[in-house]
C-alpha cells in the first residue's frame, strides 16, 4: 500500500496514536439496531500468492494451487488485489471460491481503470461487467472497495455519487478516500458521509504514515473496514495495533455489527505476523471468539 508512503528515517517523527471517534460515529453507534448475533470481525492480509510466505505461512515444497486453500485455513479475509489490475474471468473467480473454506471472505478491490478515471459517469458498463463477475464469489464476497486516485478531489463529489448509486445496496461497499479535501473541507465531507450513509457504504479508514488525516474514526454504517500499513515490524507497529484491538473491542460492545480489518507491509510477508498478532490478542478478550484460531 504505497498511499501514505513515507521515508524510514521520518518514522519516529509521526504521531500514531488514534484519534477519538467523530461525532458523526458517536451518534450512529448510539442508534445501531440492537444486534441478535455476535459481531463478525474478519481479519487477514492483502495478499496470499507471495512466495515470501513459504515457511512462514505455508510447508516448503507447497504448490501454488494450494496457497489459497492454506492461507483460507488460517485467516477468514483477503484484500483481492488482482481485480484492481484487471476484472478477471467468472471461470477465475469460481477457481478461487472453491479453494477456500465455508465463511471466507474475498474484499474485491474495484478495477483501476474504474476507480482512477477523470470521469467515472463513463464506467457505468466497465462496473456491471464488474459486479456481474465478482458476484460468482456467491457467499464468499465480503466487502468490496472503491479505492479513489489520491487526485480525485470533493469537486466531482457529483460523478462519484453517480457511480455509486448504481451499486445494488445488497453488497457491501467501502469507498477509500484520498485526497486530503475530503478530510480538510468540513462542508464536502458532511455531504459525502450523509451520502455514505444513506447508502449503506462504509468509509474506508486506512491507518498510514505520512497521511494520519486519513485515520479519520468516521463510521457510516453498522460495518467499517480499515486498511492498517506496517512498516518492517517497527517497534510501534505492535503498540498501534494494539490501540486498534481496544478501540475494535469498544465499537464491538457499542454495537458495531461487522469489521474488517486488513494488514499490509513494506516487507510483504510481514504482514502474517501482524494479522497473527491482531488475532491473538482479539482472541484474548472475553466474549470475542475468532473463527481463526492461530
Amino acid at each position: 500500500m504505497k498511499f501514505g508512503y513515507i521515508d524510514n528515517r521520518n518514522l519516529a517523527a509521526v504521531d500514531w496514536s488514534l484519534p477519538a471517534n467523530t461525532p458523526a460515529t458517536q451518534i450512529l453507534l448510539a442508534n445501531l439496531p440492537q444486534r441478535t448475533q455476535p459481531t463478525k470481525i474478519y481479519i487477514g492480509c492483502s495478499l496470499w500468492a507471495d512466495r515470501g510466505l513459504i515457511g512462514k505461512l505455508y510447508p516448503k515444497r507447497t504448490a501454488a494451487q494450494d496457497y489459497l486453500k492454506l492461507y483460507s485455513q488460517q485467516f477468514n479475509t483477503v484484500e483481492l488485489n488482482a481485480t484492481f489490475y484487471s476484472i478477471p474471468s467468472i471461470a477465475q473467480v469460481t477457481k478461487w471460491g472453491a479453494r477456500v473454506r465455508p465463511g471466507f471472505k474475498f474484499c474485491p478491490k474495484v478495477p483501476r481503470n474504474i476507480s482512477h478515471s477523470n470521469n467515472l459517469t463513463e464506467q457505468l458498463a466497465r462496473l456491471n461487467t464488474f459486479l456481474e463477475v465478482i458476484l460468482h464469489l456467491k457467499e464468499n464476497l465480503g466487502i468490496t472497495f472503491l479505492q479513489l486516485s489520491p487526485y480525485y478531489s470533493p469537486n466531482r463529489m457529483g460523478m462519484l455519487q453517480k457511480l455509486l448509486e448504481k451499486v445494488p445496496q445488497s453488497l457491501d461497499w467501502a469507498v477509500e478516500f484520498r485526497h486530503p479535501a475530503w478530510f480538510s473541507d468540513q462542508v464536502a465531507q458532511h455531504e459525502m458521509v450523509a451520502f455514505l450513509q444513506q447508502r449503506s457504504m462504509v468509509a474506508v479508514i486506512s491507518d498510514v504514515a505520512a497521511r494520519r488525516d486519513a485515520l479519520h474514526q468516521t463510521l457510516t454504517t453498522s460495518s467499517t473496514l480499515i486498511r492498517f500499513q506496517g512498516y518492517a515490524q517497527q517497534s510501534n507497529d505492535y503498540t498501534r495495533l494494539d490501540a486498534w484491538v481496544a478501540r475494535l473491542q469498544q465499537w464491538q460492545d457499542q454495537g458495531l455489527h461487522q469489521i474488517y480489518f486488513i494488514l499490509h507491509e513494506t516487507r510483504k510477508a510481514l504482514c502474517v505476523d501482524l494479522a497473527r498478532h491482531v488475532i491473538r490478542k482479539l482472541n484474548q478478550r472475553e466474549r470475542l471468539r475468532l473463527a481463526c484460531l492461530l
